[in-house]
């Protein structure tokens, strides 16, 4: 048995889950598919599919393919920024049906007040990802189980967010009444970890460094650009970022190529997209990028954020 299996006797949030550890994958569209989802899972953490562009049925294959990988519990992650209403609603159904534990929820505070009662009548549990107190009261008010304090360090699309996580993360729990809030934004190492708990986060939600895994679904030249990257190199943004309305906040790693259109477009450049794209886009991360230093099996993640917890 590792150190890690040895170090932690679970929380208010492991009980909730069913799972050894509160380490949580963060949905990242088209990257957080079953292989990692089911890494995650097996290692003791909390996996959560990225459902973000996924057509119904395509969800419904990426959720059966999950549970072939694994029987320990993961989640899904919904945004309503593809398709509209009816495709929202449509992937909802499919999640209904299949029936997945946990249910996150992203910048879709228009549906909440419908979405997390049904899920959590068909026995789901419900997280909610948040950038501010405001709408952290709001996702409790609607029934959310748990509450993500995403930082601005976040990588990604952040949801309204200007906050630093050291400074949110105390802000939500103060109003928390008792709901597990899991901590987000540049959290890759066991310190990380460490200084979230010490904070009051009941767990913690990591995407960048996960990215960062054999088991993704990230181009390699992607995964490439994490391990190059440093802290420094990463830039808020909110300009374009592929498909989400102008403005939207988000995090990357910009493409410094100075004749290159593209390189003012965040994005996420996937296995199956061709090398030009993960060359043109200026590519999603967070601020932890400059602790990843290769690319190493989910568990092996999974084992290292585990040395954190108390």
């Amino acid at each position: 048995m590792s150190e890690a299996n040895r170090v932690f006797a679970g929380n208010v949030i492991t009980q909730m889950c069913g799972v050894p550890y509160p380490i949580f994958l963060a949905g990242m569209a088209a990257i957080s598919g079953p292989p990692l989802v089911a890494a995650v899972a097996n290692a003791g953490g909390v996996g959560v599919l990225g459902g973000l562009r996924l057509a119904p049925l395509m969800l419904r294959n990426w959720l059966r393919e999950t549970k072939a990988l694994t029987d320990r519990p993961f989640g899904v992650n919904i945004v309503p920024q593809f398709g509209g209403p009816e495709v929202f609603e449509a992937q909802f159904q499919v999640i209904l049906q299949e029936r997945p534990r946990i249910l996150s929820l992203f910048y879709a505070e228009d549906y909440c007040a419908d979405l997390i009662p049904r899920a959590k009548d068909a026995g789901m549990i419900v997280m909610v990802q948040t950038g501010t107190v405001a709408l952290a009261r709001q996702a409790m008010a609607q029934g959310a189980d748990i509450i993500v304090a995403q930082g601005s360090e976040g990588g990604g699309h952040l949801n309204r967010g200007t906050i630093g996580l050291m400074s949110l993360l105390p802000a939500i729990l103060d109003g928390a009444q008792g709901r597990p809030v899991l901590a987000a934004g540049g959290i890759v190492t066991r310190q990380d970890v460490r200084a979230a708990m010490t904070l009051g986060a009941s767990g913690v939600l990591v995407g960048t460094a996960f990215l960062a895994s054999e088991e993704s679904n990230a181009h390699p030249l992607y995964k490439q650009k994490i391990l190059q990257a440093s802290t420094d190199d990463t830039q808020y943004r909110t300009g374009y970022s592929f498909g989400w309305p102008y403005g939207t906040p988000h995090r990357v790693i910009p493409n410094r190529d100075k004749w290159n259109v593209l390189r003012w477009v965040g994005g996420g450049a996937r296995a199956i997209d061709k090398d030009r794209m993960a060359r043109k886009l200026s590519l999603y991360a967070g601020q932890g990028v400059g602790k990843i230093h290769s690319i190493v099996p989910a568990a092996e993640r999974v084992e290292e954020l585990v040395l954190g917890l108390p």
